[in-house]
């Protein structure tokens, strides 16, 4: 298993750039969290191609690698191999890009709260715990006793320091001094400090200013908002400061200013706006308590992928600590998560395909048994949709009895089969027992209606048995029509991939092609296209062919850190080019001076669905021609629709039909087909209308044939193997 781990960290390392392109790596349940210095260097597909990878998402920033369960280890091994961590310093200078408040404000609610789940679940879970062993239900423990006081300190300890342990996650999002955050965000919860501000007695700072009253143990706002204002002092006071003082005056300087502005002005607006949000969403779920969970729990699939669950989790923390129960958040994912796992059992029962029910099944048991949802997600419902809207379906109609009931969670837990206690409340009652039919609700009901709606998903054979012909002719509607020749779009010495001073593009895991020591600083149109995509610091362009050739033109190495300073844009993403137009100018000079290589890797980045390149000279040669030979026993009637249909506007060769008798014995089938008379069907010019007339005109020469074995060579580019298909000879 390890080595499987191993497997995956290595070949997802590759994929976004090897380790001199990672600045961080952190993980949460499901995903590695890469911090990269170029993000234009990982692609999507590549990526989630990687055996053990179940997706990818993008967001503030970071680039998520969706892993599931076995993250943990994965993460463990991507260390290793490369020896950056979440702690392996500051960020690199990112591409500056225009992200909108809201993501950001999730993203770095994500990032804060996410390494602090470990530590509130094993908490909550030793609360209920308690319960069940305390004088509430067993008996077991006395509340007096020592052993209950300590193991009671224990599960609160998560929840009373959470200002502290969020200012630190908060410290190493921001990449600001944690110890000097953690610093402030403990005066907040100093006994001291508590009992002046929990009294009737008006407090001022300095005499003069006055302090808002309040508790901030269990908050969260205050933590995050005193730790993002310190970040910006702490980069004042590094200007500011002269270098010998740094030591002993820039620590002063940062606590002395961040500590009175947190406790009179942050720490009082972070706790109005935590308690702001917790009366809004209450207001709402008073309201209509069915109406707002049955909405909830069957968006919420959709709202855990697009993290704007991270908005609920400050309130949800909130009310575990006073009143002590969530109505909202945690109920609703136990629909949810429930739901997931029934749909894709559902679907595991239903489906035919093997390979399939080995993902299914695992990936249910992990929804089931962990509340890990990813693996089912991304992997089963999304992909099949059907059991995505059974899983719906069954989770609203789950929130709706949740909203009747309104089921509490009492502890912070992922629900789940096994955090079901979760549930019990410590005032006795019935609220686990509505858990339990809520879960067993959602359980059946996605079951059963995923395996009602999803249809068998196993791949079937492209032609009905009844036309007795097979189609075998690979679908490569994407490739050029006929080789593609493509000139240099930059000037200057031609170099072999491999001898660029970068191993990501040197290894071609990006794609195929080559690189330029440019003699001018231009970069033309090479072909007539779109821009797909100009990065904001001007260093790369991704072009569209009309062909469907996707070209990266990276000018230099590393010239993302030069943050667009020698390059000029004549072109904006998206917008049409045509072959020749001036698309981008760079300062050659400049680039070399600021210590960067002018090596421009010239790729293609789909070159494997378009049968490969080749360089000849200063040209790009798209396209091989690979044989690709098949037989196959069919009825003549059944062979127009299917050829005609797969030949038309793809075949660029002649396509030539191959006759011989069943009674022919051969060592090589193959070859003795091949060895006797041939008929052309079709040719170029045939292409479209006339690959149809052309097979009518063949037509009654099959009608002849009695018994006979057909063979099809096809010439053409985009043909990515070669392969004989082997059919017994039987009577038509």
């Amino acid at each position: 298993m390890a080595d499987r781990n191993r497997e995956i960290a290595e070949a997802v390392v590759a994929a976004v750039g090897g380790a001199a392109n990672i600045t961080s790596v952190t993980h949460c349940m499901t995903r590695l969290r890469f911090v990269l210095k170029d993000q234009s260097i990982p692609k999507k597909q590549e990526v989630e191609k990687i055996n053990g990878v179940m997706g990818t998402n993008i967001a503030g920033g970071q680039y998520q690698v969706i892993i599931g369960n076995s993250v943990g280890n994965v993460y463990k091994e991507v260390v290793a191999v490369t020896g950056v961590s979440d702690s392996s310093g500051a960020e690199a200078p990112q591409e500056k890009k225009k992200v909108n408040p809201i993501t950001a404000a999730l993203d770095f609610v994500a990032g804060c709260m996410t390494p602090l789940f470990t530590a509130i679940i094993a908490g909550g879970l030793i609360k209920v715990l308690l319960v069940i062993f305390g004088p509430t239900l067993l008996g077991v423990m006395s509340d007096t006793s020592d052993t209950y006081i300590l193991m009671n300190a224990l599960g609160d300890a998560p929840f009373y320091f959470l200002p502290v342990m969020v200012a630190f996650t908060a410290s190493k999002k921001l990449n600001c001094n944690s110890f000097l955050s953690v610093m402030v965000a403990s005066v907040l919860i100093y006994p001291d400090v508590i009992t002046l501000l929990g009294g009737e007695t008006a407090t001022y700072l300095f005499g003069v200013i006055p302090v808002m009253h309040g508790s901030y143990s269990s908050s969260i706002i205050p933590a995050m908002l005193s730790t993002l204002l310190l970040k910006y002092v702490e980069q004042l006071i590094d200007r500011i400061t002269p270098d010998w003082s740094k030591n002993f005056l820039k620590p002063l300087l940062i606590v002395i200013i961040t500590a009175p502005i947190t406790l009179c002005l942050l720490a009082p607006l972070g706790l109005m706006a935590g308690n702001g949000l917790q009366f809004v969403i209450n207001g709402i779920y008073g309201l209509a308590p069915w109406l707002a969970m049955l909405i909830f729990a069957a968006l919420m699939p959709f709202i855990v992928m697009t993290g704007m669950h991270w908005a609920f989790v400050p309130a949800c923390l909130l009310g575990l600590a006073d009143p002590g129960f969530d109505l909202l958040l945690l109920p609703a994912m136990l629909c949810s998560n429930t739901a997931q796992a029934g749909a894709t059992f559902g679907a595991a029962f239903k489906t035919k395909d093997k390979e399939m029910r080995q993902m299914a099944i695992p990936a249910g048991i992990s929804a089931l048994l962990a509340g890990v949802t990813e693996p089912a997600m991304y992997g089963i419902t999304l992909k099949l949709r059907k059991p995505m809207i059974a899983a719906c379906i069954a989770s609203g109609v789950s929130g709706l009895i949740c909203g009747i009931v309104q089921l509490k969670a009492y502890a912070f837990a992922t629900p789940c089969l096994t955090a079901l206690v979760q549930f019990i409340s410590p005032e006795g009652g019935n609220n686990l027992v509505y858990a339990i039919i809520i879960f067993a609700v959602s359980l059946v009901l996605s079951f059963i209606l995923s395996f009602i709606l999803t249809k068998d998903e196993k791949q079937s054979e492209s032609v009905t048995e009844e036309a007795g012909f097979v189609n075998e002719l690979p679908d490569n509607g994407n490739a050029p029509a006929g080789k593609i020749e493509i000139e240099s779009p930059v000037k200057g010495q031609i170099i072999p991939l491999a001898e660029v001073k970068d191993n990501t593009f040197a290894s071609g895991i990006l794609g195929e092609g080559y690189a330029v020591i440019p003699s001018e600083g231009k970069v033309c149109a090479p072909f007539d296209g779109v821009c797909e995509n100009l990065f904001d610091t001007l260093h790369a362009l991704g072009l569209t062919s009309d062909q469907g050739v996707e070209m990266l033109i990276h000018v230099g190495l590393e010239t993302v850190t030069l943050n667009g300073a020698p390059f000029t844009a004549h072109i904006k993403s998206g917008e049409r080019f045509k072959k020749g137009d001036l698309l981008l100018e760079f300062n050659i000079e400049e680039i070399q001076k600021a210590g960067c290589e002018i090596q421009t890797p010239v790729l293609i980045t789909n070159a494997e669905e378009l049968g490969g390149v080749t360089v000849e000279e200063d040209k790009l040669i798209i396209g091989r021609e690979i044989e690709w030979d098949f037989q196959r026993i069919f009825s003549g009637a059944a062979l127009l629709p299917q050829i005609s249909a797969k030949a038309h506007g793809m075949l660029t060769e002649r396509v030539f039909l191959y006759q011989t008798s069943v009674r022919e014995e051969s060592s090589d089938r193959a070859n003795g087909l091949l060895r006797y008379r041939r008929k052309e069907l079709f040719t170029p010019a045939m292409k479209g209308s006339g690959t149809t007339r052309s097979l009518k005109k063949t037509l009654p020469y099959l009608r002849r044939w009695d018994s006979s074995a057909i063979a099809f060579r096809l010439h053409g580019p985009g043909f990515s193997r070669t392969a004989t298909r082997q059919s017994p000879m039987k009577q038509d």
